[in-house]
């Protein structure tokens, strides 16, 4: 059956990069957003392009930053830059990690450089006693995530699509082993498909969504008073796959013990173009909708403080979460789920920026030409066992 109407679900980096895509190959597309655009982690993250060891990764990195690069002509400013990423370590026990990486990011064939702690502590002297070295990163990027979601939800209505804020969706309606539409708050909308990029929440409309939640939180500075020319980041950071590991669905006994104690916690500063900076990063398990972790900017703070004393008394302005949709093994999903004309754009926990733009191209491509495309076998339901649909 040839698919003229699509319903996406979901309005954050996922949800926009789909709908545009689909729209601009001719397909009828509405998507629904029960908030604002961007209003949820797509808004609320450090908006940094890294380099991954993955090598699969990497290579949907390299596609997204192309996307980015062409949307940043249009109409929506979203401030896309490339900032090198340094990998430093911060106290002896990261010295070993931190050349680790290095290898492994020049066995994918990343460019990699020494750099010495002298020349680090020039533009960055508040790093403590104990640092020891770095190994700078190229082809590192930035963007300021939420007008980089909205700018391509404007490209999305520019291409033909509509996009409806304020409108929940409560139900996919499924009849005869496919899909038939969708039940939202405005009522039901018959549609051929439906992709459901609608993050933390998937498994409420897909139950069997292999879907946990992580909950990370940022801090923004005052003006640094100095111009950091890197994005720094210690070797705390783990791959994907210990990501997915640790975002599983906590307990009941380790709900009543206190679940939400950090499984991750990294010093990583990036400063904004008007001076301030980001400061992270941590990955808790999540309930989702529970007032939880609330101590994070506490246990942030003090973490870096602890890599970089010398940034005491630069002033906080703000802290907020994001909730990140993880999967077991730390990979998204994209690709056909359980009924006829079901399709799946999540589980992109802490690479979402990184990943949906090019997923969402491949995505689309599968959706509206009805072919295999191999950039998503890696990433389709069954790798978890689950039923997939024909699309």
């Amino acid at each position: 059956m040839a698919i003229s109407e699509v319903g996406v679900v979901g309005g954050g980096i996922a949800g926009c990069t789909i709908a545009y895509e689909l729209a601009r190959r001719g397909l009828k597309v509405t998507l629904f957003e029960r908030g604002p655009i961007a209003g949820e982690a797509s808004g609320r993250n450090m908006g940094l392009l890294l380099n991954q060891t993955e090598p699969g990764v990497v290579s949907i990195m390299r596609r997204s930053l192309e996307i980015y690069r062409e949307l940043a002509k249009g109409e929506v400013e979203f401030q896309l830059r490339e900032v090198p990423q340094l990998v430093v370590a911060t106290d002896e026990s990261q010295f070993a990690a931190m050349s680790k990486r290095a290898f492994e990011m020049r066995a994918v064939g990343m460019q990699v450089e020494e750099v010495g702690a002298a020349e680090v502590r020039r533009n960055f002297p508040a790093l403590g006693p104990r640092f020891s070295g770095g190994h700078l990163i190229g082809n590192a990027w930035m963007l300021d995530p939420a007008p980089a979601t909205i700018a391509f939800a404007q490209a999305a209505r520019a291409a033909g699509a509509e996009v409806r804020t304020g409108d929940r969706v409560a139900q996919v309606a499924v009849g005869g082993g496919r899909v038939q539409g969708l039940v939202t708050d405005s009522g039901r909308h018959a549609f051929d498909a439906v992709v459901l990029a609608a993050g933390p929440w998937l498994p409420d409309l897909w139950r069997p969504a292999p879907v946990s939640v992580g909950r990370g939180w940022v801090l923004r500075t005052g003006r640094l008073g100095f111009r950091l020319p890197w994005i720094v980041e210690d070797s705390g950071w783990p791959d994907q796959d210990q990501l997915g590991r640790v975002s599983r669905p906590p307990t009941l006994g380790e709900v009543a013990g206190g679940h939400d104690e950090p499984v991750v916690q990294a010093f990583v500063i990036a400063q904004l173009p008007g001076g301030e900076a980001l400061v992270g990063a941590s990955l808790s398990p999540s309930l989702r909708d529970a007032y939880e972790g609330v101590d994070m900017p506490r246990r942030i703070a003090a973490h870096a403080l602890a890599a970089a004393p010398g940034l005491a008394e630069i002033p906080i302005t703000a802290s907020w979460f994001g909730l990140r949709p993880m999967t077991p093994d730390g990979m998204p999903l994209a690709g056909p789920a359980g009924p006829v004309g079901l399709w799946v754009h999540g589980g992109h926990g802490s690479i979402g920026m990184m990943t949906a733009p090019a997923l969402a191209g491949w995505l689309a491509k599968a959706i509206a030409d009805g072919v295999e495309v191999p950039e998503l076998a890696n990433l389709r339901m069954g790798r978890f066992g689950l039923p997939a649909g024909a699309g």
